[in-house]
């Protein structure tokens, strides 16, 4: 089936466009020097080719990638909107034309979402509106981990250390244990399948993670590559059986139990901050005037650290906000 890009954009545009991206999808979007992740690349080059094929189907048919103007612009993002394309989905396509128009030397150029579309909400939320961790919403990470054992023993492995160490997915399936246990025994140095290629190092600090990295260990050591991902299959591959054993097999999902394997992440932020602060977090309905400015910030330092990300606001989107409560403790 041929794709949108495929069927109106002409061989002359495409190559025009292969040329630019060839000369800077290469590179992070604010730092020249810095390269881009591959997972970047590929979702950029994606995003122009259905971008500029949408205009096309619309009637405006560029001559040139680099004939790309506001209208073009502020007619793509009506049209996104009308679909139904997800907030955060609008401010990241906004985005991905405002580093394209400075490949074009059009910088400024593309103005903010809401200046597209005024009469809009479109602000993006990063502090958590619903509580995604399993057990708030009644499901047992143990029982599913265990029904996961009967149909998958690997599957099993992965979820129980999304659930011990709040690892992304990818990482739990990339893992080789063997290099991942720093020689002390007393840490887990995450570097495989990490998000932008950022090592971390997550505490064995009780003995449910010393249980799971044992397990993960002897899982790993009886196939040939010595990592968790299934013998034989790709990362692709991998994924794809990942998501269809958790959905069709074990109802992991929203439709069914209300909930998705990144839910074990939360579930993790959500207990270190309980265990670093004494207090159920935020989103659970703790009193902002309980809670301990110092400790709060210093959880909020360690449960960043811990899942990998490198702006500790993000971690109002894992355990929720006292916002402006706290905000007058200052």
């Amino acid at each position: 089936m041929k794709s949108l890009a495929d069927k109106y954009l002409p061989a002359k545009f495409l190559n025009e466009l292969d040329r630019i991206l060839n000369g800077h999808n290469g590179f992070h979007a604010t730092r020249k020097k810095g390269k881009a992740s591959s997972k970047t690349r590929l979702e950029r080059a994606s995003f122009y080719r259905l971008a500029f094929a949408q205009l096309f189907e619309m009637g405006y048919r560029l001559a040139s990638p680099r004939n790309l103007g506001s209208r073009h612009i502020e007619m793509l993002v009506q049209r996104w909107d009308q679909e139904g394309i997800a907030i955060i989905t609008l401010h990241t396509r906004v985005s991905f034309l405002r580093t394209f128009c400075g490949w074009i030397n059009k910088p400024g150029m593309v103005q903010d979402v809401h200046d597209y579309l005024p009469n809009k909400d479109v602000r993006r939320r990063t502090v958590a509106q619903r509580n995604r961790a399993w057990l708030p919403n009644g499901v047992e990470a143990a029982e599913v981990i265990a029904r996961a054992r009967e149909i998958d023993e690997r599957l099993a492995v992965m979820l129980s250390l999304e659930d011990a160490f709040g690892l992304r997915m990818k990482e739990a399936i990339e893992m080789h244990p063997a290099w991942c246990r720093a020689e002390s025994g007393t840490a887990l140095n995450i570097h495989e399948g990490t998000k932008g290629g950022r090592w971390r190092q997550v505490p064995i600090d009780t003995d449910y993670k010393r249980e799971v990295i044992e397990w993960a260990l002897r899982v790993a050591a009886a196939g040939k590559t010595g990592r968790i991902r299934w013998p034989g299959r790709t990362w692709t591959q991998a994924k794809r059986r990942y998501y269809y054993l958790l959905a069709e097999k074990l109802g992991v999902n929203l439709n069914d139990l209300g909930v998705t394997s990144h839910g074990l992440r939360h579930g993790y932020a959500q207990e270190k901050y309980q265990d670093l602060t004494g207090l159920p977090p935020p989103i659970a309905g703790a009193d902002p005037k309980q809670v301990d400015l110092e400790k709060h910030r210093e959880a909020g330092i360690e449960v960043s650290r811990d899942l990998g990300h490198g702006r500790l606001a993000l971690t109002t989107s894992y355990y929720g906000s006292h916002g402006h409560a706290m905000r007058k403790k200052d």
